[in-house]
């Protein structure tokens, strides 16, 4: 069960810093929206291929690579990282390809909030995972509206994202006692 807490904790420290980052990636579209796109685009590179490698990486050193691990994430993440790296055009279905990631994490996050119903913490954790997937669905239905418009949207857009998907990392952080002895009472009920 501590092999398992630990994984959790690192999953939750990997996750906060990627919202950390998504907050200050946020910031920059909103100071400087009318800057470049591809100032923006080498920053989405940067951290699609620093956490795709720092996932794959993890999960080498454990040798648990598969299809149904964390690698799988990370390899996909570097493949996006390329994409921004070598195809300009990219930024074109930036908003698009943001929404659809907002969509996914708050699905995903949206399993952990199930692990904490019945408490404040949990309804917490249950109304951040709707305010991430609405905001993934404004960005798929209305992406454009102009460089400048697009550019600012997207940047409260991901602060909104990045600070819920903070806060529910920080939640689950501070109840992953209470989350590893639920699981435990929850194994060693099924095995009697």
């Amino acid at each position: 069960m501590k092999d398992v807490q630990k994984k959790v904790n690192g999953f939750i420290n990997t996750a906060m810093f990627s919202s950390v980052l998504l907050v200050v990636l946020g910031i920059v579209f909103l100071v400087f929206p009318g800057t470049s796109l591809d100032m923006i685009r080498w920053i989405i590179a940067i951290f699609c291929l620093a956490s795709g490698a720092y996932l794959l990486a993890s999960d080498v050193k454990q040798k648990k690579v598969s299809l149904l691990s964390t690698s799988m994430v990370g390899i996909l993440l570097l493949i996006l990282g390329l994409l921004f790296a070598v195809r300009p055009e990219i930024m074109d279905i930036f908003p698009i390809v943001l929404g659809i990631w907002f969509i996914v994490s708050a699905v995903a996050s949206g399993r952990f909030s199930a692990v904490l119903r019945g408490t404040a913490a949990g309804t917490y954790a249950i109304v951040t995972t709707i305010l991430a997937f609405i905001c993934g669905i404004l960005l798929i239905v209305n992406p454009w509206g102009g460089q400048i418009a697009m550019v600012t949207f997207s940047g409260i857009m991901m602060i909104i994202y990045g600070a819920s998907s903070l806060v529910d990392a920080a939640v689950l952080k501070h109840n992953i006692n209470d989350l590893a002895k639920n699981l435990k009472a929850s194994f060693s009920g099924k095995k009697k």
